[in-house]
């Protein structure tokens, strides 16, 4: 029996195993890369929503100007079509959309505004209708201006110019509006219109 031929044999099988030990441990690392690389990667949704004439893309944390705009404007438009009946409707499809510290203060408002007894017994309604939309990438916000018509009766609607602020960001996929607010006028006050009409957050000084 030639016992360095089978000494010679076991040898390279041990350095086959060897080798083979280290690939697989090699294969189990690049699986574990893989599997975390997967886990924290998402997908790039490209939709065309209704009222768009063209594509928008939203990602996990981020999405198009063009979507973030039109989001803008179907928010506030729920939130400025307002009647006694649909009151509470509203402000529970708000839920989803709105960030819980802001959330509280909104539907605080819409449901008090629903028991006013001046709003409430009139049979009024109220409807934001939009006509302009603004984004400001710098702070990211959606400035959404259009008028908010109040019909009561059979009469002509009462129209107030009026503009909505918000700051709209995407949060696992989903539109979330961390901050809202409204008020009167044509001009949507972002950076540059507040650089352009320093004092503007001051209270006007009654006239003498």
């Amino acid at each position: 029996m030639n016992l360095n031929i089978h000494a010679t044999t076991l040898a390279s099988l041990q350095r086959q195993v060897s080798v083979l030990g280290f690939i697989c441990i090699g294969m189990a690392v690049s699986l574990v890369f893989a599997v975390g690389s997967l886990v924290s990667t998402h997908d790039r949704i490209v939709v065309v929503p209704p009222g768009l004439s063209g594509p928008t893309a939203v990602d996990w944390g981020k999405a198009d100007t063009e979507y973030l705009k039109a989001f803008g404007v179907f928010y506030s438009t729920l939130l400025g079509t307002i009647t006694p009946r649909n009151a509470e409707y509203v402000a529970d499809r708000l839920t989803a959309m709105t960030e819980p510290a802001a959330y509280a203060e909104i539907r605080k408002s819409i449901l008090a505004l629903a028991k006013d007894p001046s709003f409430s017994s009139s049979g009024a309604t109220a409807n934001f209708v939009s006509n302009q939309v603004v984004y400001e990438p710098e702070t990211g916000k959606v400035f959404v201006l259009g008028e908010n018509q109040v019909y009561a009766g059979s009469g002509q609607p009462k129209k107030n110019p009026v503009v909505y602020e918000m700051d709209i960001r995407i949060v696992e996929g989903r539109p979330v509006v961390k901050s809202v607010t409204n008020y009167n006028g044509i001009h949507a006050r972002t950076l540059e219109w507040k650089t352009n009409n320093p004092g503007w957050d001051k209270p006007r000084q009654q006239q003498g």
